[in-house]
């Protein structure tokens, strides 16, 4: 049977502070436009940042197991070569995060009636330089990327096949932001010119060439 203290650090396992960033529909939309169309410094950071973290996730998505295990060097010496990339580029990656910071906050939510009150702790970024034609900043994006690893779902965000522009993938196989894209894309393809110009000698041959006959 459990102890007291026992008791406390199974409950305490299950305790998550929370961000600064409130729940919202529009919170991938505002991440997507955040990407887009940030204009700042701090805000091309934070695109540089999810750059690493894709590459990075591209090149230990193959990989089974634990990374850094350093017996590899002499069971396996590729798979160690890898690894030790990919630490290389944590590195670089860590070193981009600790240049933002985030502010420990707290208050009482509800009083505790001669008992214990309820208090509510998050963590709120430091930056609130707002850019006026968007509703998310830096560390805000910051954060829901990072809350996107947790749920395996950082590779949802990509790059348009066609344009290049940022998006959420809602399926897995999505390439582009757009149907406009997506049908420009297939339009500038061998196979698609190929059909056209097939296309186009049978419409001549039935409108055209027989009235000069």
């Amino acid at each position: 049977m459990l102890d007291r203290q026992e008791k406390t650090l199974a409950r305490l396992e299950r305790v998550s502070i929370a961000g600064g960033l409130l729940p919202s529909v529009t919170l991938l939309r505002d991440l997507m436009k955040f990407l887009n169309e940030t204009r700042t410094k701090e805000g091309r950071k934070i695109q540089l940042i999810l750059e690493q973290m894709l590459e990075i996730e591209a090149m230990t998505r193959p990989i089974e197991g634990i990374i850094g295990a350093m017996s590899l060097k002499r069971t396996d010496p590729g798979r160690f070569e890898t690894e030790s990339k990919i630490l290389a580029k944590t590195y670089l990656l860590n070193r981009e995060l600790a240049k933002f910071r985030f502010i420990p906050r707290a208050e009482v939510a509800v009083g505790g009636s001669g008992g214990a009150s309820e208090w509510v702790a998050w963590w709120r970024g430091e930056s609130r330089r707002w850019e006026k034609h968007l509703r998310m900043i830096p560390s805000e994006a910051l954060e829901l990327i990072l809350k996107l690893t947790q749920i395996g779902y950082l590779t949802r965000l990509r790059r348009c096949a066609r344009c290049h522009k940022w998006l959420y993938a809602r399926f897995r196989h999505q390439a582009f932001c757009s149907t406009k894209c997506q049908q420009k894309q297939y339009t500038d393809t061998e196979e698609f010119k190929a059909k056209r110009r097939v296309y186009m000698r049978r419409y001549y041959h039935k409108h055209f060439r027989a009235r000069a006959r």
